[in-house]
């Protein structure tokens, strides 16, 4: 419990009074074929209509919020309550200034969050479960979502060769306990959540070619990226698809079942 508030506290202060957050805007902007290439774009429509599909009449969770720059997307969905939690006090400072006339906002621990139990339809995230203790954050996420709710997430994956280079040359661009998830710990959620899942991966061939050509005079959509596109699509079927760089989740918490 110790070292967990001791990580809680450390991402807190690499957001609040850190260059973690400007570190990595400069990292996709160097990079930005990768997270705007068709295969990237492929994922970002699949999690946009997950969301979607689900959100109109939902209580309504945004689980790591930061500044509540997903906020409007999701109030365009017509959810009956929009919650964000985070524990940036700066960010939710803004979050406040910024959206609070679309959501209510709350600085908190996503391992012990201060809702009660069966509180929300859908809990929505993105690229935050990487920086928690996994374990805890699912169960927690199993806590508040009523029997039937579903959760949402668009996460990083830790095997990718390339993803694991460019992580090791940017360490200013995350927190020291950023973990992106294994595939030990994506299987371990899917039995969770009793294999009600609709998982979206991306990013293997993308990867490399996206970097290369983001140093190009070329556009997002070149030739070569679209044919990445394809043998990412390919890949993405098979058992390589943990290799990927990206997945987008989605998990459904039964009607009638206790976790496990």
């Amino acid at each position: 419990m110790a070292e967990q508030t001791a990580r809680v506290d450390r991402e807190k202060t690499s957001y609040d009074v850190g260059q973690v957050h400007a570190e990595s805007t400069k990292l996709h902007l160097k990079f930005a074929h990768v997270f705007h290439c068709p295969n990237s774009r492929r994922i970002e429509t699949h999690y946009n209509s997950q969301v979607a599909r689900l959100a109109a009449g939902a209580d309504l969770l945004d689980y790591g919020c930061y500044d509540g720059w997903m906020v409007p997307q999701y109030h365009s969905l017509q959810p009956k309550r929009i919650t964000g939690i985070d524990i940036s006090q700066k960010g939710i400072a803004i979050a406040r200034e910024r959206h609070g006339h679309l959501a209510t906002f709350e600085v908190g621990d996503a391992h012990a969050m201060p809702f009660a139990e069966n509180s929300f339809d859908l809990v929505v995230g993105r690229a935050i479960l990487h920086h928690l203790d996994f374990e805890r954050a699912l169960q927690e996420i199993w806590r508040v979502l009523r029997p039937g709710g579903s959760a949402l997430f668009i996460e990083p994956l830790g095997d990718n060769p390339l993803a694991k280079l460019i992580r090791h040359m940017t360490p200013k661009a995350r927190t020291v306990d950023e973990t992106p998830l294994s595939r030990n710990q994506l299987e371990h959620a899917d039995r969770l959540f009793g294999g009600r899942t609709n998982h979206l991966y991306a990013n293997l061939v993308s990867v490399p070619v996206a970097a290369a050509t983001s140093l190009l005079p070329l556009e997002s959509d070149n030739l070569l990226l679209k044919a990445s596109d394809g043998i990412d699509r390919f890949v993405s079927r098979t058992r390589l698809r943990f290799w990927m760089r990206i997945v987008a989740l989605c998990w459904s918490k039964p009607v009638s079942e206790a976790v496990s």
